[in-house]
């Protein structure tokens, strides 16, 4: 092999370069060797070799991170859904707000679930082309909204800011996020007419809410009437075939035993409360606090006005 004077000896150039290879430690002679240029090509080969990803590694790469998104997906979704919740225990409490100004301009009442706006009020209608056999009929949604947006409703149209006829005017204010509703709806939330117009109506001897026993919904009725357990204003259910503006079924309330009522079609229509929140309804209360319950509902099924006296007599089994 070649060698090399260094003043100090000879060194063997191949044994130079023979170790260089195998261990991969930087050593480069004078500018004009050709060997140092050979051993420098070689480190950066190698080098770059070991730098770079192999396909298996990616593989499992990506597995990994898939296998995490899958893991954590669910908890994303529970998570935006209980944030939906929350939203909408702040706006139930924010009905209450509203109530409570209003109560203060109607000498403590409630405003009634359903009442016939003054046909000269509304927008490019003129007087004689409503049908006085079937007036426009509002409800408390639109008293409150004046409450909300100081802005008067003059929609010549069956309940129009319960079923966000003017979704954009309306700002959606009174829409649930869970519900996954923009348009045209039959109403997220709904007055328990039991409870809204209590002193409207008389129960039967026995204390049951009997076949005859009817709440008025025109009647506006003060909150110190009103069992402190039940439930102003509940989820309601979006899909409901009243308000659906077919016939003149459109309401803002629901009526005694109709709390779990499943609809016409046995299962998506019935004006009901949902049950959207996880199982469970979020509702306004007597004294304007909100609340999420799975079983008020069900109590309600049974027990109309929560006397205590069961009202529906489930039958014996045979």
């Amino acid at each position: 092999m070649p060698a090399i004077d260094h003043g100090g000896g000879f060194e063997c150039v191949g044994c130079y370069d023979l170790l260089r290879v195998r261990t991969q430690r930087p050593w480069r002679f004078g500018s004009g060797s050709g060997t140092g240029k050979l051993i420098s090509y070689r480190t950066k080969v190698i080098r770059h070799r070991r730098s770079a990803f192999t396909l298996i590694e990616l593989l499992v790469v990506m597995a990994i991170i898939s296998l995490l998104i899958s893991m954590l997906m669910p908890s994303l979704s529970r998570a935006r859904a209980q944030a939906k919740g929350v939203h909408c225990l702040a706006r139930l409490k924010e009905f209450g707000n509203a109530l409570a100004a209003y109560e203060g301009t109607s000498d403590g009442l409630l405003p009634p679930a359903r009442w016939y706006p003054d046909p000269t009020t509304f927008d490019n209608v003129e007087p004689d082309q409503i049908d006085p056999e079937h007036p426009i009929q509002y409800g408390w949604m639109e008293i409150l909204f004046p409450f909300v947006y100081r802005e008067a409703v003059r929609v010549p149209e069956n309940y129009p800011v319960q079923r966000n006829i003017d979704g954009k005017r309306w700002e959606e204010y009174f829409l649930c996020k869970a519900a996954g509703t923009s348009g045209l709806t039959s109403g997220d939330y709904r007055v328990y007419l039991p409870a809204w117009s209590a002193g409207s109506y008389a129960l039967e001897a026995d204390g049951r809410y009997g076949n005859t026993t009817r709440a008025n919904p025109d009647v506006s009725t003060p909150r110190e009437l009103i069992r402190p357990k039940l439930p102003l204003i509940g989820d309601a259910n979006e899909r409901s075939e009243r308000g659906d503006g077919i016939g003149t079924d459109d309401c803002s309330f629901i009526d005694a035993g109709e709390v779990d009522y499943a609809g016409s079609n046995g299962r998506t229509n019935g004006n009901r409360f949902s049950d959207r929140h996880y199982g469970g309804t979020n509702y306004l209360f007597q004294d304007l606090h909100a609340a999420w319950s799975t079983k008020l509902r069900d109590e309600l099924a049974r027990d109309y006005d929560l006397n205590g006296v069961i009202d529906v007599v489930e039958p014996s089994p045979p």
